[in-house]
């Protein structure tokens, strides 16, 4: 039976000795990329011939069953040789794509940590802002209020004085030094009630000039922060993207009914080499 040969196998049997000085122990680089487009070529030159054998064995099995036990006794043995040439590359392709695609995916997962650290960065220094303010707000009144007691200090012992001074010469000028004290008390009153009512004035401008502040200043940082995210975003969906595309175009690799998606991925990954460039 081995001697017997097979008129359909002889144009797959005479290319296989060139495969076999062409290709038999090759070992590529496919880390780089024109290492990996010659390893495809040769799994692609080799395989084509397998399908050419499984084509005609079918054929020739189809005549008669007898007949198809040697053609496929026959088959397998030039197969078992293909596949010897054409399954340590193809191992060599998987490999590394399996690698690229996990570089690929580790680069997607570092650059989402990163986003998250810059926005969590971004929201506590925000927060400590704020904290800052309210600190500096709360110092300005507690200034207020000391000033505010410092004032009244003095003016209760300025009135200490006169009244010391209106007990001595409250014989004298009794009548005359009681109207003078009541006037000076609603002068004093009025004085007061006005520096008071100013202050009040100053303050609920101050407050209003430093929540409008803080509003824009929030508004703008939270506006910064959602722009730079959505980029930050895109450029991740953009690489998740293209990532699926290349698994899908590895997966119909040499897949005849796939043909035409595969040219079309070739070509949407041709046009996009020269944006990432």
């Amino acid at each position: 039976m081995k001697g017997q040969e097979i008129v359909v196998f002889r144009p797959v049997e005479a290319a296989l000795a060139d495969l076999t000085a062409r290709y038999k122990g090759l070992i590529w680089d496919v880390r780089i990329p024109d290492a990996m487009a010659e390893a495809k070529a040769a799994y692609k030159a080799i395989n084509t011939h397998s399908i050419t054998l499984e084509d005609a064995r079918k054929r020739e099995k189809a005549e008669s069953l007898n007949y198809g036990r040697l053609v496929d006794s026959e088959a397998k043995r030039i197969s078992d040789q293909l596949d010897a040439l054409r399954l340590p590359i193809k191992q060599q392709i998987e490999t590394e794509t399996k690698r690229a695609e996990r570089e690929r995916e580790e680069k997607v997962a570092a650059e989402l940590a990163r986003i998250e650290a810059e926005e969590r960065a971004l929201k506590e220094a925000g927060e400590k802002r704020l904290a800052d303010e309210r600190a500096a707000i709360a110092a300005e009144r507690a200034k207020l209020d000391a000033d505010r007691k410092a004032r009244d200090e003095e003016e209760r012992k300025r009135r200490e004085a006169i009244e010391a001074e209106e007990r001595a010469a409250k014989a004298r000028i009794d009548a005359q030094d009681r109207e003078a004290r009541e006037a000076r008390d609603k002068a004093d009153r009025e004085a007061r009630e006005a520096r008071e009512a100013k202050e009040r004035e100053l303050r609920a401008i101050q407050d209003r000039i430093d929540a409008e502040a803080r509003r824009e200043r929030e508004a703008a940082e939270a506006k910064a922060a959602a722009a730079e995210r959505e980029r930050r975003l895109a450029e991740v969906n953009a690489l998740a993207v293209e990532a699926m595309i290349i698994t899908l175009r590895q997966q119909i690799e040499g897949s005849k009914p796939h043909a035409g998606i595969a040219k079309a991925i070739d070509t949407y990954l041709a046009k996009q080499q020269p944006k990432a460039a």
